[in-house]
């Protein structure tokens, strides 16, 4: 390329000059250090065109050069360029003359009412909303997030009212999102409508549902008999994620459904809903029954056609251009993209700012990053513009304006402008909010602020890692702020204050995360402070007192004796609460420390509980003892481009880059030695077939070597020069041959029996850099793969290459390490197989289910893990008996390299975070699936644990947590499971009403299928004690016969109640339900009639459990709490108060001693049931618990909808044992200095197991 042709071309020069002193590193390898496709960082190089600014900041940053410097290169080419009148689709941040013309695609933001013109594609939907609310008084329209609801609603439905006279006049519009308070916003509408005081409308709303039909009749008193107010409530979702009050939430749908539903009702009522949140409307008895068939429309995936519409329609109606090769590629990057019309819709606004002229070009789409980056590139463009400080802003407004999901997707959380006060000074506050307003990332409306879209959280990696790295820190930020809210709108009353161990662990929060909180929170925790303060003085003038009454009374020696052993005991009460205050404390830190640093936590909660064994010392003891240890080398270290394990799995071989090479014990988790004297970065390993040699590939600028390392005694033995290097490199399994690749398409055979150091022969066939090379285990065959060329085979004994068929886009290879099956990875594409050896056939592809295959292993006994652009590692059987098994080691596009032992014992990724991560895949209790656990059971002789997934399958484990067998896979997920009383059989029901019943020793189903006639999903399911009797609830009770478990025999409940959970008397009488509402219904089932029933007023009851000898029964729900009643008499014994959320589950212990439940706060209670005292509260999960059940030895196993399965030992001694042996040492006197310093050094764990702290 000629520098001196243009502008354009010098910088695209100086890109390429930038890559080749960084070592000419491949665009694929580029491309996962930046959130760039490689085909669009090479067109920067290209100089074809301008790249845009992100563009090539991204390529600078990927190859180590200076933001600054070349933020000022590209400023002067994009100067040098509009000077000369040059027409190129890059542009600048600052917006030109076309710039400021109409776009004709709102990229992130709702389509309103008024935009309806240019609203295209969805018109039979339109019509079938019209149709329906011209029909029905309560309509609710679901879909998920992305489908379009929002625009559908405003721009479908109102615009399509506003643009006809006649039904515009027809309809009064009150249009609202119900936002924290819906009632405060109903009553802002309402107000609107009728001109009343809305402040008295709110007080009203808030004491009578009824109060909105009749301020709506009212205020149309003189209006035609046929007019009709329609209230539209988008984002209907917000009710429950962000309205945390119960009352007003029942109240809000109440009066909804009063408004719409009954004699002279005048107001129809439609609801935009996400269809994740279907589950739960039904949990609301009214919504259930006024949602039926016809009141529920769903936005479903847009079709072709539709989707070709909205791309085309604006854009004509704009007077512009497609390109018929821009509309083909969008149309397929959005078929099965999720969510895709918000994406649509922000690339093809960023493409026309990058439109030629009237037309939208394939190269402007191109550049914008297409329909799955140019959300991301935007918001980095954004996000890079701002400085340091500014940064830290935006990510504190973003995380604000993200509601925390919690077994849903996390969801947008409008905020009011004044809880970014005091987050930093309001001038920089509001230019940041300018700036991501003005990228339309934000949409600020009259004193609020609220993210664009939710795809937006989806979309842009670097939010989606703020939202993941620390999501425990974000939780107690949450409620902290809820907290703070709590308080202002109580008008700052005291008793909202937190108190004791929760101020105390918002003191740690806020010592550990500095500049987080705003104004309202900051004057929250200090008035906490404050009352904490008063009261500790309190108590001292009351001891001061207390002192001079002795010194007056000193003549009277009886008195002054009995004031001084009160003076003594008070001050050992006082130090005895100082060190449980210290102890508790002490484990709320350890537990904050479990998700980042399990060993220590670990330590920290053995000393806390030797300090003062009480309730919360005991659960963090319990919890660290049951946290996940996986093992990391390497931890802060360089970052890994490449892993190796020896033939027998003793040594795990790390290429860094910083030049060296780690040489681990895989199995003790430690650095044997480190290999160093390399030029430049590490960046393939490989050894030979015994092991006894090791081969490393560095590469420095343009240039490179290959080093052999003697893997016994750690000295080099060879040291080979490579001229234009590539980060390929391979190793014959005999050690006598190294190929290495070039960035000029060549292939370097290196033979080791020979003492020249230059190539013995060259492979020429590919025209571009080769990425991968891998020989057979026989070096029959050597495969290499270009990337942007089809893989070549070579045979080695003739040199020939002959192209592999079927593949494309490969950029690794990997050979079986005995035969010659062998696998590709295309990181845009999928996984391609050659399983039969035969590499003149066509490939076969592993489907990967809508991920890429970003970096892959080597297949190895029918096993083989892939790595896709999430950061999530999958282990896939490759004959798919197995289901896979995913593992979460570390955020998006991180993950460079990934390895499996040859016996397939261990599996070791690694990536940019320098962490090395091994999985003992034999040993790892409960592991290897990545679905929502919705409940959890032990079979009746102990042995055997079944899990129900949102995957559709029923998974079985041992006692220990060894994976023994998978049970079908089932649409629509698995909500319930339950064991028959002998353990042969066991049930599972789906959410879409499927009951299917498993033999447990043939692990096949028992006949068919029964799909249960019910309207509602199923929640639960349940046999008899005798094993008759089979019970499901689906918003209803259904009973089966079961004498003939192939053909079950439906028994009609002569009882109509709705039922959301189910138990069996032990007796195997009678089958108590729960109800909406808070009742209990008792069916005698011999007679199939409704017994008896009881109101618990609890509000929704999520369960109930009847303990083992059938004298009591437990019940729990949305009222946090727990009941115990006298299953004869139904009188109330005890009520148990401890969760901060909805309870979810509840199982007693064998022996009926203990009760446990979790819930929605993602923690487990256990409680004495004779005294009703809380025993320990356990934390471990970070989503909703829906799984309960205790083993026959008295351990407890949970379940979780973060996909976790975790068996608790509830002896404090074994759980100090365990955690003492695993973290291998106990308290340093360092970290004891850091953590507890007004306390004398004790060892941590010697008297424990033996171990010495150092």
């Amino acid at each position: 390329m000629d520098p001196e042709a243009g502008e354009v071309q010098a910088l695209a020069w100086q890109l390429r000059q930038l890559r080749q002193g960084a070592g000419n590193p491949g665009y694929r390898l580029l491309a996962k250090r930046v959130h760039f496709s490689a085909s669009t960082l090479a067109d920067a190089a290209r100089g074809e065109r301008l790249a845009s600014l992100e563009v090539v900041l991204a390529y600078a940053e990927a190859c180590g050069g200076d933001r600054d410097e070349w933020r000022a290169r590209w400023s002067a080419a994009a100067k040098a360029r509009a000077a000369a009148g040059t027409k190129e689709s890059g542009h600048d941040d600052e917006a030109g003359a076309g710039e400021r013309e109409a776009c004709p695609y709102q990229g992130l933001t709702v389509f309103q009412a008024e935009e309806a013109a240019r609203f295209f594609g969805r018109s039979q939907l339109v019509g079938r909303l019209v149709g329906r609310v011209e029909q029905l008084s309560f309509v609710a329209l679901f879909g998920a997030s992305g489908s379009g609801k929002s625009s559908l609603l405003r721009a479908g439905l109102l615009g399509s009212i506003a643009a006809h006279p006649e039904a515009a006049g027809r309809w009064r519009i009150l249009l609202m999102t119900p936002t924290a308070h819906p009632i405060e916003e109903l009553s802002d509408q309402l107000a609107k409508l009728s001109g009343a005081d809305v402040h008295r409308m709110y007080e009203d709303l808030s004491q009578d549902p009824a109060a909105l039909d009749l301020a709506i009749r009212g205020a149309m008193a003189t209006d035609p008999e046929e007019c009709r107010a329609l209230l539209v409530v988008d984002q209907f979702e917000e009710v429950f994620t962000l309205c945390t009050g119960e009352g007003e939430r029942a109240r809000f749908i109440e009066a909804l459904l009063d408004a719409a539903h009954g004699p002279g009702r005048r107001t129809t009522v439609v609801l935009g809903v996400r269809a994740d949140f279907l589950a739960h409307l039904t949990q609301h008895p009214g919504l259930a029954e006024a949602l039926g068939d016809q009141a529920q429309l769903l936005v479903g995936p847009v079709s072709a056609t539709d989707l070709r519409e909205i791309i085309v329609g604006p854009a004509a109606h704009a007077g512009l251009r497609v390109e018929p090769e821009l509309l083909a590629t969008v149309l397929a990057d959005a078929a099965g993209e999720p969510g895709a019309l918000p994406l649509v819709s922000h690339a093809l606004l960023e493409t026309w700012r990058r439109r030629s002229v009237n037309s939208l070009t394939l190269a402007g789409y191109h550049a914008s990053g297409g329909v799955r980056g140019a959300i991301a590139q935007t918001a980095e463009r954004v996000h890079d513009g701002l400085s340091p400080e500014q940064q830290q802003i935006a990510r504190k407004i973003f995380l604000r304006l993200t509601a925390l999901g919690d077994g849903t997707e996390d969801t947008r959380r409008p905020i009011v402008r004044t809880e970014l006060d005091g987050v930093a000074d309001a001038p920089v506050v509001a230019e940041v909010l300018d700036r991501l307003a003005g990228a339309r990332l934000v949409v600020l409306g009259d004193g609020t602020v609220e993210v664009a879209h939710e795809a937006l959280i989806r979309a842009w990696p670097r939010l989606h890692r703020w939202l993941t790295d620390d999501r425990a820190s974000l939780l107690v930020h949450r409620g902290l702020t809820e907290a703070a809210h709590g308080w202002q709108s109580s008008d700052r009353d005291a008793g909202a204050l937190y108190r004791g161990g929760r101020l105390a662990a918002a003191r740690a929060w806020v010592q550990e995360h500095p500049g987080n909180l705003n104004e309202l929170e900051d004057a929250f925790l200090a008035a906490g402070n404050a009352a904490e303060h008063a009261e500790h003085a309190s108590a001292r003038r009351r001891t001061r007192l207390l002192k001079r009454l002795v010194m007056g009374m000193a003549l009277l020696m009886t008195l002054a004796m009995v004031s001084g052993f009160v003076a003594m005991s008070q001050r050992t009460d006082a130090r005895r609460q100082q060190q449980v205050t210290f102890a508790d404390q002490l484990s709320l830190r350890a537990r904050n420390l479990l998700a980042t640093d399990p060993a220590l936590a670990g330590r920290l909660a053995v000393e806390a509980y030797r300090l003062h064994p009480d309730t919360e010392t005991g659960g963090g003891l319990l919890s660290a003892a049951a946290a996940p240890r996986p093992v990391v080398l390497n931890a802060g270290g360089p970052a890994v481009y490449a892993l190796a394990f020896s033939p027998d799995h003793s040594v795990l071989a790390s290429a860094a880059v910083d030049g060296t090479v780690g040489l681990w014990d895989p199995v003790r988790g430690a650095l044997i030695a480190t290999l160093d004297g390399h030029a430049g970065r590490v960046m393939a390993v490989a050894f030979s077939g015994d092991g006894n040699r090791l081969a490393s590939l560095a590469i420095a600028g343009t240039s490179g070597s290959v080093t052999v390392w003697d893997t016994h005694t750690h000295r080099q033995v060879r040291r080979l020069a490579i001229d234009h290097p590539a980060a390929a490199m391979a190793f014959s399994s005999d050690g006598a041959t190294i190929a290495a690749g070039t960035d000029t398409g060549g292939i370097a055979l290196y033979d080791l029996t020979h003492p020249s150091g230059a190539p013995s022969a060259t492979l020429r066939s590919h025209q571009h850099t080769v990425l991968s090379l891998a020989f057979s285990s026989d070096r029959q065959y050597l495969v290499s793969a270009a990337a942007q060329e089809s893989p070549i085979v070579w045979n080695t004994a003739t040199a020939a290459g002959t192209t592999l068929r079927g593949a494309d886009h490969v950029d690794s290879v990997a050979f079986e390490p005995s035969g010659h099956r062998l696998a590709a990875g295309a990181d845009d594409r999928g996984v391609y197989l050659w399983l039969d050896g035969d590499l003149s056939a066509p490939a076969t592809s592993l489907p990967l289910h809508g991920s890429f295959g970003w970096v892959i292993s080597a297949p190895v006994n029918d096993k083989i893990a892939v790595a896709d652009e999430s950061g999530t590692v999958t282990l896939r059987d490759l004959r798919g008996v197995e289901p896979p098994q995913a593992f979460r080691d570390r955020g998006r596009v991180e993950t460079m390299a990934v390895a499996l032992s040859r016996d397939g014992s261990i599996l070791a990724s690694a990536g940019w975070d320098g962490g090395i991560v091994l999985h003992d895949l034999r040993n790892k209790p409960f592991g290897g699936f990545d679905a929502q656990v919705n409940d959890v059971e032990v079979s009746p002789d102990g042995r055997t644990i079944a899990s129900a997934g949102s995957d559709g399958s029923v998974r079985l484990w041992d006692g220990a947590g060894k994976p023994v067998g998978v049970l079908g896979d089932q649409p629509n997920g698995v909500q319930a499971v339950a064991f028959s009383p002998d353990g042969h059989l066991l049930a599972a029901v789906s959410r879409n009403r499927t009951l299917t019943i498993w033999d447990t020793t043939t692990r096949q189903p028992v006949g068919r299928p029964v799909q249960i006639p019910a309207v509602g999903a199923s929640t639960d399911v349940a046999f008899g004690p005798g094993g008759r009797y089979l019970a499901a609830a689906t918003l209803g009770p259904y009973l089966w016969d079961m004498s003939h478990p192939a053909s079950p025999v439906p028994v009609p409940p002569k009882s109509a109640r709705l039922a959301t959970a189910l138990a069996f008397s032990p007796d195997g009488r009678r089958l108590l339900t729960t109800s909406v509402g808070g009742f209990v219904n008792v069916i005698d089932l011999a007679t199939g009639v409704q017994a008896d029933r009881f109101d618990t007023h609890q509000g929704v009851v999520q369960d109930l459990a009847v303990s083992p000898d059938g004298t009591t029964l437990a019940t729990a729900g949305d009222s946090r709490t727990i009941k115990l009643w006298d299953t004869v008499t139904h009188r109330q014994i005890a009520v148990l108060s401890g969760h901060s959320a909805p309870i979810q589950v509840l199982a007693f212990s064998p022996d009926g001693r203990t009760l446990a439940s979790a819930g929605d706060d993602h923690t487990v209670v256990t409680w004495e049931v004779a005294t009703g005292r809380r025993i320990v509260t356990l934390t471990g999960h970070t989503g909703t618990v829906r799984g309960l059940a205790f083993t026959a030895d008295g351990a407890l196993v949970s379940g979780g909808q973060d996909g976790r399965i975790i068996r608790w030992t509830l002896d404090p001694a074994a759980a100090m044992t365990r955690v003492c042996t695993v973290v291998e040492r106990g308290l340093s006197r360092d970290e004891w200095a850091a953590y507890l310093p007004s306390l004398p050094y004790r060892p941590t764990c010697d008297r424990v197991s033996g171990v010495t702290s150092r």
